[in-house]
């Protein structure tokens, strides 16, 4: 029987009761993106308390998925769509380190990760700025004009800014804002196959949405888009699995339903059904 991959973001992490979450671990292919992990670890007043929770997760049954940057990365060094998205080498490792009295703990390098995570910020703002001057402009004011005529809400407008979206070339989208990433713009990011071609594809929806609201981004906006960043992550990493686990309202269950409809998307675990069951994780 096919195994069906669920994700679950920080809002559900945080929001479901741990037992709960370890029983569904236990038989259920249940992944742990490490953006988790490091929204967990830069927490500055509860950090050390949600990495016990990481750690217990992933001792229950969870799965490590490396991290978007990571993956955008690997694709473009190996000119190739990545593999699975669960690392279970990396898991196993996690767990053994565990059972031999490894508890995890804010990195001392803290601040790289932190850094990190700025460094794909200015990557995003970038992606923001090349998206509405130069690639996807005209499209963009034409779908806003009719956002604006119809007072949609924030669901429809998502599902207008996939349409619009969907029309574009990501792969030139890919070549004119990933060149950091690959020595072979022309062979990267070719199909709906590439992780990376989510990842921009779900940027630029964001980015349509975020210009929609409140006018063109600029450098000033750094912090906002490092939050939204892992926000976006977990959304555009659903392109590799079938489910999602969130009760963040405000962007991403609005934004996953919207790019990725066939895909399902739970608030509680109670209404994940039957056919996610595996029994067989660990």
């Amino acid at each position: 029987m096919k195994t069906k991959p669920i994700i679950i973001d920080k809002s559900a992490f945080v929001g479901i009761n741990l037992d709960d979450l370890c029983n569904f671990a236990n038989n259920h292919f249940l992944i742990l993106p490490l953006v988790l992990h490091d929204e967990c670890a830069t927490n500055q007043k509860e950090g050390q308390a949600l990495l016990r929770r990481f750690q217990r997760l992933i001792a229950s049954g969870g799965n490590i998925c490396q991290e978007g940057r990571y993956i955008v990365e690997k694709e473009g060094q190996t000119l190739r769509p990545y593999g699975l998205l669960a690392n279970h080498d990396e898991t196993e490792r996690w767990r053994k380190a565990f059972e031999e009295g490894k508890i995890l703990a804010v990195p001392p390098d803290i601040g790289n990760v932190r850094k990190s995570h700025k460094d794909s910020a200015r990557i995003t703002l970038d992606l923001h700025e090349k998206v509405t001057d130069e690639i996807g402009g005209e499209k963009f004011r034409i779908a806003a004009n009719e956002v604006r005529k119809s007072a949609v809400n924030r669901h429809e407008r998502f599902k207008i800014w996939v349409r619009v979206v969907d029309t574009l070339d990501i792969h030139r989208i890919a070549a004119c804002v990933l060149t950091k990433f690959t020595n072979t713009p022309d062979k990267y990011c070719l199909s709906a196959d590439w992780v990376t071609w989510h990842y921009l594809r779900i940027s630029t929806i964001c980015t349509f949405e975020y210009t929609f609201l409140k006018g063109k981004p600029g450098k000033n906006q750094q912090r906002n888009a490092e939050h939204d960043l892992q926000d976006e992550e977990y959304v555009w990493l659903l392109s590799r699995a079938d489910g999602l686990l969130t009760r963040d309202k405000k962007l991403i269950s609005s934004l996953a339903k919207a790019a990725f409809p066939e895909k399902d998307v739970f608030s509680n675990l109670n209404e994940v059904t039957e056919d996610y069951k595996c029994n067989w994780v660990q």
